[in-house]
């Protein structure tokens, strides 16, 4: 072995040793557990959770982008990872939008250990969903990420089929009664998108109390609606 592979060889498993003790310093009581399921659905809903490589690279890049239209909604995803992860998001704006920015192997990694990501390929931390209100905090940011409120219903819909039907049957255990749809777009090169609509003031009603929104706005509508 030369130099530059022995130093190579020293400098790999150096960072094993890093990405181990990170691992392996997460939080894994019920609570951390249950704000975890809240960061899946925050990132599920809004976000993105990556790993790639670039031309030419022989190393991949690990990124986790939230992208948050409110500031309450923006504010909470970031105390969460502070607590789960001891890392504070790089806040920039876009547009409208505030873009949280983290480039953390081990934070990725985790999150995958749970989770799928991405627009057709989504899914839940079922795992997480055997402790008593993960689901909820997972739905709660969900909704507050990818949900519409007005005066007369919340809605919420997705082209990953297989899963917004599953967010139907949480929804139905919870006992939030709703509507469920499979919209069929008229240009066969869209894709199709399944939809919820909570329409019934018990339901509404229902949501508020059992789930609610980390979203100011959104909040602020449905309580409105509600008369609150």
């Amino acid at each position: 072995m030369n130099i530059k592979e022995r130093n190579k060889f020293i400098a790999v498993r150096r960072w094993k040793r890093i990405l181990e003790k990170q691992l392996n310093s997460i939080p894994r009581d019920k609570k951390s557990l249950k704000i975890k399921s809240a960061i899946c659905g925050f990132l599920v809903g809004d976000g993105s959770v990556q790993i790639r490589k670039r031309k030419g690279e022989n190393f991949s890049h690990y990124q986790l982008d939230l992208f948050a239209d409110d500031k309450k909604m923006l504010d909470t995803y970031c105390d969460f990872i502070q607590k789960i992860y001891k890392k504070k998001p790089t806040i920039s704006r876009r547009d409208n939008m505030f873009v949280a920015r983290l480039s953390q192997k081990f934070i990725v990694l985790d999150l995958l250990r749970h989770s799928k990501f991405g627009i057709y390929k989504w899914s839940f931390p079922e795992d997480l969903f055997c402790i008593p209100n993960a689901r909820e905090m997972w739905l709660r940011a969900f909704y507050s990420a990818e949900g519409y409120v007005n005066n007369k219903t919340i809605k919420i819909q997705s082209v990953n089929l297989k899963s917004i039907k599953i967010v139907s049957n949480l929804l139905n255990e919870m006992e939030i009664y709703h509507s469920y749809y499979v919209y069929t777009p008229k240009n066969i090169k869209h894709s199709k998108v399944g939809m919820i609509f909570i329409g019934s003031f018990d339901s509404r009603m229902k949501y508020y109390k059992k789930i609610g929104f980390w979203h100011s706005k959104k909040e602020k509508r449905l309580k409105q609606a509600l008369d609150l």
